[in-house]
């Protein structure tokens, strides 16, 4: 038996911050969702598999466009042809609605309802499968609803299809226990976007996005071929993103030009199909002409004329600590950021803000505490280089 396990689709992501990019590359960049599911269905075509399961987010919207549909029903189709089903829950993003799709799917599509079902079938190598699921109905679901999955049942190889975080009380919350309570052998699971493999035995697995949509969703991003033979289950990720984002570091110092800064980061850009972000360690020891050529994006601007086999994203300027000022204030420094740095604070600057869905996810994650102490940090240093 094989099967492939996707997640998180985003078709129709409209990536932000590419404003300054060519016509051509934007247009590129908004159709590598689409680019890198069309190798997650080519590839269930190559493999031959017996079902592909897609857990949750396929739309990055629940508004989805009518192009985004017209492209899955093609390439459901191209899978119906080749006798592969495919079986595919909604999640956060996608949320099922009456109104939802204004096309139908063909016979081989099974999207889950509301409450956890589950469908059965019969693999090539005649094993019984027994499928569970469900799709949401809503953005978010503080529930639990592990404990509604049907009981293994008479089958050979049993799948649950989840869309959640472990934990997380917004979206189906879950512990792993509370999975394997269940006596599955396979649970698919969808919407943390880093490639995770929470238990193996039986397998818990998140595959990623297919494609990465910001500079935080580093490293290939894809899916994963699952084969089971005499009880044992391999998995083998297959990458499908166009783009890759990466991040890297450049240390600078004083002797350096806006010619030099050119000319290193040209070799940062060997990479094809990457898009980077760079973080130009000690700015302090920068000219204040090439510091004002890189924060109105001027070096920028001039990197994306040159031909790099990758792609310059952003750069950000680290100003790293006056070594007089860490001796006097290092005390200081450390009552203040106690004090004065609080994450319920944060959270309570404005109660329209925090009720955002992306916001609140972003605050959430946990290095965003961190991350706000370093540009605190990062400005303070900046306002007292040469002081």
């Amino acid at each position: 038996m094989k099967f492939l396990h996707a997640a998180d689709l985003h078709l129709d992501t409209p990536f932000v911050g590419i404003s300054d990019f060519s016509k051509e590359l934007q247009a590129k960049l908004k159709a590598s969702t689409y680019e890198a599911a069309r190798k997650l269905f080519r590839v269930a075509l190559e493999k031959e598999v017996d079902f592909v399961i897609l857990a949750g987010d396929i739309f990055d919207d629940t508004d989805s466009s009518l192009k985004a549909q017209m492209f899955l029903k093609s390439e459901f189709e191209k899978l119906n042809q080749a006798g592969i089903k495919v079986l595919m829950i909604y999640g956060n993003h996608d949320y099922y609605r009456s109104n939802f799709s204004v096309i139908d799917f063909p016979d081989n599509v099974t999207i889950f309802g509301q409450n956890p079902t589950e469908e059965t079938l019969i693999t090539k190598d005649g094993q019984k499968v027994g499928i569970a699921g469900f799709s949401y109905y809503q953005q978010h679901i503080s529930k639990n609803l592990v404990q509604d999955y049907p009981e293994r049942n008479g089958v050979d190889y049993q799948i649950g299809v989840l869309h959640a975080g472990v934990g997380d009380d917004n979206y189906a919350p879950f512990k792993i226990n509370d999975l394997l309570k269940k006596g599955y052998d396979y649970w698919a699971l969808g919407h943390i976007h880093k490639r995770q493999i929470l238990n193996e035995r039986p397998m818990i697995v998140y595959p990623g996005d297919i494609q990465g949509r910001n500079q935080n969703e580093t490293t290939p991003k894809g899916f994963y071929l699952v084969s089971v033979e005499n009880g044992t289950t391999q998995l083998e990720f297959v990458q499908s993103s166009i783009y890759t984002w990466e991040k890297a570091n450049l240390n600078v110092t004083t002797d350096d030009t806006v010619d030099s800064l050119i000319e290193k980061i040209q070799q940062l850009l060997n990479k094809p199909n990457v898009l980077l972000t760079l973080t130009i360690e000690n700015a302090q020891y920068l000219d204040a002409d090439v510091v004002k050529t890189i924060n109105r994006n001027e070096l920028e601007q001039q990197l994306q004329t040159l031909a790099t086999s990758g792609i310059l994203y952003k750069i950000y300027l680290k100003y790293n600590s006056n070594p007089q000022l860490a001796t006097i204030d290092q005390k200081y420094w450390d009552e203040a950021e106690q004090k004065s740095i609080n994450l319920d604070d944060i959270k309570d600057l404005d109660s329209r803000l925090y009720s955002s869905d992306v916001i609140r996810e972003h605050i959430k994650q946990p290095d965003f505490l961190k991350h706000i102490v370093g540009l605190t940090k990062n400005t303070i240093n900046q306002k007292y280089t040469g002081e």
